[in-house]
């Protein structure tokens, strides 16, 4: 009992490193504490639900070790990120003990990689997702090991961590006879080919100048107490510092909290201010501004399942939403559409739609708001940013989108003070890393707290803004319009194993049916 919390604890030591300034490496040794576990035991049921409790303790004090900030925002988070955790991903681990007792254990291993695969896909694909802790964005912090994701993207990162702990455990942990080599070549090769591609990547010549800006506005106190129109002043005079020659220029997530309805821009006092500055300074300048905006629906039937009821009886939606904001009359918006559970949106699903009442009555920038089904990049002249929105820079492929749809550079705009002074902020910031590899964009990243700055295309960050920083940020940043393997493709890792997983459970049914017949030894 004692040897087995042990390794238990080990294996989530292990996998928490990689999200704190350390690297993900240890992971490629953190599965093997678990599957010595399960070879102890056998192949009863008892020793099955044994197993079930270990890989449950096991994810709780992973998530407790890396998420645990999330408390900060909402009490309700943790506990709600492991539940679905379990439900996605601790199947793997217990079906790789099932099989392992019942047939050969390659079939073992093919069908536990495959299954964590799928198991993070469906996961981040489902509307109950919580992406942060994909094995692949542990390592953010490696940024010279990983230059290969713009060939994977993180899944490639799960597949690595997944392959080394099997190969590792069967050449060492169980000391089988041949492949001694193995084992280094599985841990090696990645490494020695990203670092060829981190020493020969070539920056793109091209560039533009765009600007940040990190207001500080605390989200708990100021940013609901202090009148917009003072938050907007100190948005303009920060935004003021940029040079005349700024491309874009970034301002964070929900920056403008004025009830601005959505093709009546005239209306909002902090939209004409801005527009008033841009024709006087920044005639040629596209201004990205986070927003709170409403879209109303004619009819009495509800058009949407995120739609509210008003008193002026029409349905409406309301947006976390990105704005581009020039000197002329024309106002381009994205609507965010990766939203964060628990607090910005609940499932649509039958059993759970009471509790988007739960949400609804949160108030401020949460509640159940609406989504959109588009990307939309936002142009000025020959350059085209794509306005990813806070949660929308963790999901890969989603992130890939925009720059599908023509961006040549990207931007991240978010708000993190919620999580306070804790590694939230951080880890959020290292996935824009990760997102720059995958589709080799330079990301300009404006945080209302911090952290805002600028990564070029190999993850590397130029300049950036710390916590509770305020201030104005430019650089000179990259333009490319190369299309990565993995931009171009997505998440086809992943794509490809539910079918090896469909294959290998078809496999291990007819397997186990021969064997009960007695035609196979």
């Amino acid at each position: 009992m004692k040897r087995r919390l042990l390794l238990v604890l080990l294996s989530a030591i292990l996998f928490s490193v990689g999200w704190y300034p350390l690297s993900g490496l240890p992971m490629l040794v953190g599965f093997i504490p678990l599957l010595i576990i399960s070879r102890d035991y056998d192949a009863s049921a008892r020793s099955f639900w044994k197993m079930v409790g270990w890989v449950c303790l096991w994810m709780a004090l992973w998530y407790a070790m890396t998420v645990w900030w999330v408390w900060n925002a909402t009490p309700a988070g943790p506990p709600a990120a492991l539940l679905f955790g379990l439900i996605y991903t601790a199947p793997p681990l217990l079906l790789y003990h099932y099989v392992s007792k019942r047939a050969p254990r390659s079939l073992a291993y093919t069908i536990f990689t495959a299954a964590w695969l799928v198991g993070e896909f469906i996961y981040n694909t489902s509307q109950a997702s919580f992406p942060w802790l994909n094995i692949g964005n542990g390592f953010a912090h490696d940024i010279p090991l990983v230059q290969w994701y713009e060939y994977t993207g993180i899944y490639g990162g799960t597949l690595w961590v997944l392959v080394a702990n099997l190969v590792i455990y069967d050449r060492i942990v169980l000391r089988r006879p041949r492949r001694w080599l193995l084992p280094g070549v599985v841990v090696l090769l990645p490494i020695f080919a990203s670092l060829l591609i981190w020493f020969t990547y070539e920056e793109p010549d091209k560039k533009i100048t765009v600007s940040i800006v990190q207001p500080n506005i605390d989200p708990y106190g100021e940013k609901f107490t202090l009148p917009q129109a003072e938050q907007t002043a100190n948005l303009l005079e920060l935004a003021s510092r940029a040079p005349a020659d700024a491309a874009f220029v970034l301002m964070p997530e929900t920056a403008i909290d004025e009830s601005i309805e959505e093709g009546l821009w005239h209306y909002s006092p902090s939209l004409n201010a801005l527009q008033a500055l841009a024709a006087k300074k920044y005639p040629h300048t596209t201004f990205v501004v986070g927003a709170t905006t409403y879209h109303f629906y004619p009819g009495s039937r509800k058009p949407t399942h995120t739609a509210r009821y008003s008193e002026g009886r029409r349905w409406y939606d309301v947006y976390n939403s990105a704005l581009a904001v020039t000197a002329g009359e024309t106002i381009d918006i994205h609507h965010k559409s990766k939203l964060v559970i628990g607090v910005e949106m609940m499932p649509n699903w039958r059993l759970a739609r009471w509790l988007s009442r739960i949400v609804v009555d949160l108030g401020g920038t949460s509640g159940q708001l609406g989504t959109d089904s588009v990307r939309r990049v936002f142009r000025n002249g020959e350059f085209l940013g794509g306005p990813a929105i806070c949660y929308e820079s963790i999901y890969g492929d989603y992130f890939a989108d925009f720059v599908r749809l023509g961006a040549n550079v990207m931007f991240v705009i978010t708000n993190d003070g919620w999580w306070g002074n804790t590694p939230g902020y951080r880890q959020h910031f290292s996935y824009a890393r990760l997102r720059a590899i995958e589709n080799r964009r330079s990301i300009a990243r404006s945080a209302n707290t911090g952290i805002s700055g600028f990564i070029s295309p190999r993850g590397e960050v130029l300049s950036s803004l710390g916590w509770e920083e305020r201030g104005t940020l430019t650089a000179r940043i990259a333009v490319n319009d190369r299309i990565t393997f993995y931009t171009r493709y997505g998440d086809y890792l992943c794509r490809i194993a539910i079918y090896v997983l469909g294959l290998c459970i078809l496999y291990f049914i007819a397997y186990r049916y021969r064997r009960r017949n007695h035609l196979v030894e």
